[in-house]
């Protein structure tokens, strides 16, 4: 059994390291690590209790998301008050207004102001984590919704409260970049959905129960509390986020190749780690050549030899003895050559420094196929299903959802309007845990078709209620087209990026579907409420088309990811734009390992 890594010897006829023996690049598997009960390939590594509570504290991140979104819509009439009273006079330094003044535009702008800052904290989500660490990214965006939550907390005046809602923004535009893909890379291939829900799971339901808490907000300090409350999750992420290990993928793009391997085996306790370490490796290292060239053309020699270890299907049995004897015979061989633990990790730091691990490209260079795996198709891919998040309607839902049940209710039934809007968040909680359950099982592409597709029939539905009534019709629309978007479309599209895209062009990718996300965010609160001035029955009309379009889409361009590493995805789908079921296996492989010298798809199937 091969032990699943390239000796630097074989890729270069001339070693760097003259002086002494060949180095191994990288070492997959030390002594220590196949000396295990479950020895089996990490890739099909199964449920992990690790991994669970550590996407857990991550998710927390996405609850502050939720909350920010959700606080404003029921709370409006209790936060700002159109004119100024008695009540807002202070009689004193230390006490603080019950309403806050505020005109119609101020309010709007104080709402809206969160997709602003949602669209700069996109920005330099991809910077940050790539700088600093994912964990440590999150750690740090805390900041940000510590800081909004004590801004709007204290405020007593409209400017106050608007630059909390901005700084506030800031924190969720990085969390939305930042968290879907820590838990990705953490993820093991066969739960990668299921860990990648978290994130929109934890999202409504921070909406659900921020609008729950605002029924009952009925005075200044209790308004205050809740919009405070996000401080208090952070408060919990800084103190717990920094005992869990940090991604392995950017652990090896930092060059710390021994806390990378130490973080794997943590997160793959009990399973071989071998083939998932050499294909992070590999993932990285064809994006350092395309930026660089620092790489020469491998050799004849070299090309023979895959760069990913061929997959061992879970379903065939594995003879765990002879396994255990060639990896320790292997391993001893070696580990013969060192003499301790201290120089083998110096000369792995060593060489993944000289082999120049650890660069990213930009997003130019992305778009215009220069990086060594054309990445083309996959991240226009990735940008239309965030930005289809978006166009869908949802903004209508969760920013106006209030206003839009007060039309249709009767105005004597003061409660049926946020009961109802809180009964619509509601339906969002059932449909994202079964998307957790079915997504890896059913597949990204089953899910989202049918997602989007029945966002369709629900926008007619709404559309032909809006024209013709009743109202029940329209609601009742209204809560299956919720349920049908968190089922897929709203929640898939934020772990598909980092099954689609690999780890060196993750960053900018990242940045530019989260940022076109928050851009169209605002851009729907702007032009929604003139639309609902002029022809309000058309709105859903157009959502409706929208949603028929990205049906569309998905059926001819998006790749199913589930059960795939990223160099199998890469392999089929990279290149321009193309219909992908039209591509037979064969061929796809044949076109594009032909034309990428070493890429991850020619690394993988040279012969």
């Amino acid at each position: 059994m091969s032990l699943g890594f390239r000796s630097k010897a074989a890729a270069d006829p001339k070693p760097k390291y003259s002086g002494g023996p060949s180095l191994p690049r990288v070492f997959a598997v030390d002594l220590h690590d196949v000396d295990s009960d479950k020895f089996q390939d990490s890739r099909y590594a199964g449920f992990s209790w690790y991994i669970f509570f550590t996407t857990l504290l991550v998710s927390l991140s996405a609850l502050n998301i939720g909350w920010s979104i959700g606080m404003a819509n029921i709370s409006k009439p209790v936060i700002c008050q159109s004119y100024p009273t008695s009540v807002l006079t202070t009689a004193s330094s230390c006490e603080f207004p019950d309403r806050i003044p505020f005109s119609e535009d101020a309010w709007s702008i104080a709402i809206g102001v969160l997709s602003v800052g949602g669209f700069i904290g996109a920005l330099v989500s991809g910077l940050i984590a790539d700088t600093i660490g994912r964990r440590n990214a999150l750690v740090v965006n805390n900041g940000f919704f510590l800081a909004g939550s004590v801004l709007m907390g204290t405020s007593t005046t409209a400017l106050h409260f608007t630059l909390g809602r901005f700084v506030m923004g800031v924190g969720c535009g990085v969390a939305s970049g930042v968290a879907t893909t820590f838990v990705a890379e953490i993820s093991p291939l066969r739960w990668r959905g299921f860990y990648g829900a978290f994130f929109q799971n934890a999202l409504v339901l921070g909406i659900l129960v921020a609008q729950f808490a605002s029924v009952y907000i009925s005075s200044g300090l209790q308004w205050r509390i809740i919009v405070s409350l996000p401080g208090v999750f952070s408060i919990i992420q800084i103190a717990l986020l920094p005992l869990r290990v940090e991604s392995p993928s950017y652990l090896i793009k930092a060059r710390h190749v021994t806390e990378a391997r130490h973080a794997l085996l943590k997160l793959r306790s009990g399973y071989d780690v071998s083939s998932e370490w050499q294909e992070s490796l590999a993932s990285l290292d064809s994006g350092e050549r395309s930026v660089r060239g620092s790489y020469a053309e491998p050799s004849n020699t070299a090309a023979a030899a895959p760069a990913y270890p061929a997959p061992h299907s879970p379903d065939q049995p594995v003879d765990h003895n002879s396994s255990e004897a060639t990896m320790k015979n292997n391993v001893s061989k070696m580990f013969g050559k060192f003499s301790h633990t201290s120089s083998i990790a110096s000369m792995q730091t060593r060489a993944a420094s000289e082999s120049g691990l650890g660069a990213s490209v930009g997003i130019w260079q992305i778009l215009c196929g220069r990086t060594r795996d054309d990445l083309r198709h996959l991240l226009i891919c990735c940008t239309v299903l965030m930005a289809l998040q978006q166009l869908s309607g949802i903004s209508v839902t969760l920013f106006g959802g209030n206003d839009l049940a007060m039309a249709i209710f009767d105005s004597g039934s003061p409660l049926s309007a946020p009961w109802a809007c809180i009964i619509v968040c509601f339906t969002a909680l059932p449909a994202t845990l079964l998307c957790m359950l079915w997504v890896d099982k059913l597949g990204r592409r089953p899910m989202l078709l049918g997602s989007l597709g029945g966002m369709t029939i629900c926008s007619v539905l709404i559309s032909t209620g809006l024209f013709f009534g009743p109202s029940s019709m329209v609601m009742a629309s209204v809560f299956l087209c919720y349920f049908m978007f968190n089922m897929g479309i709203g929640t898939i599209p934020w772990f598909l990026m980092a099954e689609c895209v690999p780890a060196y062009a993750l960053g900018p990718t990242t940045i530019l579907a989260c940022s076109l996300n928050w851009v169209l965010s605002l851009g729907l609160g702007l032009a929604v409420p003139i639309i609902e001035n002029t022809v309000p029955q058309w709105l859903f009309v157009i959502f409706g088309g929208f949603t028929l379009i990205g049906f569309l889409f998905v059926m001819l361009f998006v790749p199913e990811t589930m059960d795939r590493s990223v160099a199998d995805v890469i392999i089929k789908h990279a290149g321009p734009m193309h219909v992908v079921i039209k591509y037979g296996k064969k061929n796809s492989i044949r076109k594009r390992s032909s034309g990428n010298n070493g890429s991850l798809a020619s690394m993988k199937y040279k012969k």
